[in-house]
């Protein structure tokens, strides 16, 4: 019995040790993997043609997110912040003509144009015990934004005291219906169902017009901003699964001049909504949805590649981006 006992302490002794020894290279691996994809796409900046050393890194960087040893990772912890904070120091460089639209975690976008900046669907990501980014760094990213414009309730579109932190300094949050409803005044759902409506920002010489879209039966904006005399663009959140909605989205282009799409990369019938909003340019969201995702709906950078490369023959040229890049559109 005590040759046992001694035997299973051995071996159980040997498996924690192995164990710890390939989590520890992993993570080194990790963090290698991640510094060398952030400095490939320093180099290698968000374009409408991909050349192969950033298509890899993007697929490099699928191939980090799709692995959940390396959630809730130093690495990953430390690169999307890095990210962030790269973003946060881009923020403080003047627009002199045109639109620069950033890319942030899953479906965040933010747009700045010479007169006003605006978030649309900001969060920090991650769980609130540990988000993603970090409350300094994101509340400094509020705090650069004129405005903040929710598509739906969805945690992983709307956080509750990111809209807040707007209204402290005096800045509106357009909400879907039922969303926050009496939080604050400056905190606004919508009140029109399945109906158009248009938001005047006069002081930052912009119209938002918004759509009434769904994901299922649930409340989706698509949210079109139109910055005066700069461009617009449409950032069509969580839309998925309504033919209702489809009808209409056949006519947008008809409405409104539309200069970059920002759709989710998984949207119903995406070629069928390009159609419809009729852009100039492409620039997609959602990808790398982590957190509660299993890894087959973590939709990877790759896979919009080959969606896109599928649609070349409707000639509106698009633009990959990950965390925290940016790119200059000019009409």
């Amino acid at each position: 019995m005590k040759h046992l006992i001694l035997t299973l302490s051995i071996c159980l002794g040997t498996a924690v040790c192995v164990t710890a020894q390939k989590s520890e290279y992993k993570l080194g691996q990790a963090e290698t993997a991640f510094t060398a994809i952030d400095e490939i796409l320093r180099a290698y900046r968000p374009a409408t043609e991909i050349p192969l050393p950033r298509e890899m890194a993007l697929m490099s960087l699928d191939q980090l997110l799709h692995d959940t040893d390396n959630d809730n990772t130093e690495p990953f912890y430390s690169f999307i912040n890095n990210r962030m904070l790269q973003l946060l120091t881009d923020l403080d460089r003047k627009v002199d003509k045109g639109l620069r639209i950033y890319k942030l975690y899953n479906d965040g976008f933010i747009v700045k144009s010479p007169k006003a900046t605006i978030a649309i669907d900001l969060i920090p990501g991650g769980s609130a015990a540990k988000p993603f980014i970090t409350d300094s760094i994101v509340y400094e990213i509020a705090g650069r934004c004129d405005a903040l414009f929710i598509s739906h309730e969805h945690a992983d579109h709307a956080n509750l005291n990111i809209a807040k932190s707007f209204a402290a300094r005096g800045k509106r949050v357009i909400a879907p219906k039922g969303l926050w409803v009496g939080v604050d005044p400056l905190i606004q759902p919508m009140e029109l169902e399945n109906q158009e409506f248009d938001v005047e920002f006069e002081e930052l010489d912009l119209t938002l017009h918004v759509l009434p879209g769904h994901q299922g039966d649930i409340y989706n904006n698509i949210n079109v901003v139109e910055f005066h005399n700069e461009g617009t663009v449409a950032q069509t959140g969580d839309q998925w699964g309504n033919a209702d909605d489809l009808m209409w989205i056949d006519r947008v282009h008809e409405k409104y001049d539309i200069d970059v799409l920002m759709p989710n990369c998984w949207i119903d019938q995406m070629r069928r909504v390009i159609r419809g909003f009729g852009p100039k340019l492409i620039i997609t969201g959602h990808e790398n949805e982590l957190g509660e995702h299993s890894i087959d709906h973590r939709e990877a950078y790759w896979m919009t590649i080959f969606k896109m490369d599928k649609m070349s023959d409707l000639n509106i040229p698009n633009v990959l981006m990950t965390w925290g890049e940016s790119y200059d559109y000019r009409k």
